[in-house]
């Protein structure tokens, strides 16, 4: 029996957050869309991570369509400061706004928004199992209800907003497309695994958010504390896979470390997942095809945050979307400046992501607090490296007077060197994909450099 099928103009494949940002927005420029999504309803937004969302994102994204930040009982905690503890005795403390939110409770808020457009619908519970192709064309996917029968659902442009799996992604050939790869090398792969908990007295870390280094704990990996409010807390693991902790129990170690920590803590919620830590894709379009968010491996390697990256993606998505329905042209080359404006947004940080982790590989956590405690990085110098403005530090006049540890700050130099240089490659991205093949090829240089 053949599948049953329909239309529409855009596919879009994941109710995250990336994909409710985006069927706001073209809702916005009444653009039909389907967003399709394997959950049931009631759990879309839910998500095991560190709940933390930058209100400059969300700030950003309702400047640029309305789309209104996270408000009462969505925000857990208005997050002040930044307190980073390599070892167990030093701690660098940043002045640092961020929010801890509800994801469930912002996630139905924005789905419930998807009401308002009559060019929009939803379709929960169904599940993308394949991808279509017709003439090197991403043209739709075919989708299992769940009642267990098959549709396809055929779109002029499909976008993936699956998450780091990227479902639709893996389903494109090479023979499609062969600018980005269509699975994740482990070695791309961040494991986590968090709880939600409630201590039984106020907690002594009111308006925090922690990044400590366990003993228990495999390097390059991190514990993060984030506060929920008085007595809740989200507490988690994780770290980038490599051939030294691909065997480590994540779970295990989590537990470890929160029992030694919180020893009397409850249990609200606990759960592991995966992300990307990586750069952006080298491309995130291709013929009929365009991807954001977590699929587009948008994720910021050093601190794990996407959700703000899957909003604001979206947002720039939906503007280029826009000019292809209406110029009906859905190749790769139409969709190209998307990929143009994600790489200036967002090459720098995963570029640093990069540099980071390749030092913290290289060299033990013990080492960085002699950075700091000799002032070889002061508090100016991380302000303007996280700033994104600035990566260069006199590191190379301090070991000309003789200071200790000269491999160290050497490994250093290169870091933020190689972060400069991903820096300007990524304001240089191709503005056509007849330069791509070129500009990738330097880029893909220098994720292979060794520090």
């Amino acid at each position: 029996m053949k599948s049953l099928s329909i239309n529409t103009d855009i596919l879009i494949v994941g109710a995250g957050p990336a994909g409710v940002s985006l069927a706001i927005n073209l809702g916005k420029r009444d653009i039909s869309a389907i967003v399709v999504d394997q959950k049931i309803k009631e759990n879309i937004g839910y998500k095991p991570c560190g709940d933390a969302l930058s209100p400059n994102s969300t700030r950003r994204l309702y400047e640029y369509s309305g789309i209104k930040q996270p408000y009462d009982n969505e925000i857990s905690e208005n997050l002040e400061t930044a307190h980073f503890r390599p070892v167990s005795d030093f701690e660098l403390s940043l002045e640092f706004k961020s929010q801890t939110v509800d994801r469930l409770k912002y996630g139905q808020r924005l789905l419930e928004s998807l009401e308002d457009y009559s060019s929009l619908e939803v379709k929960t519970e169904h599940k993308v199992v394949g991808t279509i192709i017709n003439k090197n064309q991403v043209v739709g996917c075919k989708v299992r209800q769940k009642n267990g029968k098959l549709i396809d659902i055929y779109a002029k442009i499909v976008v993936d907003c699956s998450g780091v799996t990227g479902i639709v992604r893996r389903g494109i050939p090479d023979s499609t497309c062969d600018k980005f790869p269509k699975v994740l090398k482990k070695t791309e792969t961040i494991v986590s695994y968090r709880e939600i908990i409630e201590t039984p007295n106020a907690h002594n870390y009111q308006k925090q958010m922690r990044i400590e280094y366990h003993d228990e704990m495999p390097p390059p990996g991190y514990f993060w504390i984030f506060s929920k409010g008085e007595k809740q807390l989200n507490v988690g693991v994780g770290w980038l896979l490599s051939d030294r902790n691909k065997n480590e129990n994540v779970k295990k170690i989590h537990e470890t470390i929160r029992k030694k920590i919180f020893p009397d803590a409850k249990v609200v919620d606990r759960a592991g997942d995966t992300l990307s830590g990586r750069l952006p894709l080298y491309s995130m379009v291709c013929d009929g095809f365009l991807t954001c968010g977590d699929a587009a491996t948008l994720v910021n390697p050093i601190s794990g945050e996407g959700h703000g990256p899957a909003l604001l993606s979206a947002y720039y998505a939906s503007e280029v979307l826009e000019k292809a329905i209406r110029n009906e042209d859905y190749s790769e080359k139409a969709l190209w400046d998307y990929n143009v404006k994600i790489w200036h947004e967002y090459g720098y940080d995963g570029g640093l992501g990069i540099a980071v982790h390749k030092l913290l590989n290289a060299v033990p956590f013990s080492d960085f607090s002699f950075l700091f405690e000799k002032g070889i990085i002061s508090q100016d110098d991380v302000d303007a490296i996280m700033g994104s403005y600035s990566v260069k530090l006199p590191i190379f006049q301090k070991i000309l007077k003789g200071l200790r540890k000269p491999k160290l700050l050497l490994k250093v130099a290169k870091g933020l060197l190689l972060a400069e240089r991903i820096k300007k490659l990524s304001m240089k991205y191709p503005p056509n994909p007849k330069r791509f093949t070129k500009w990738k090829e330097k880029i893909k240089k220098m994720e292979k450099k060794k520090i």
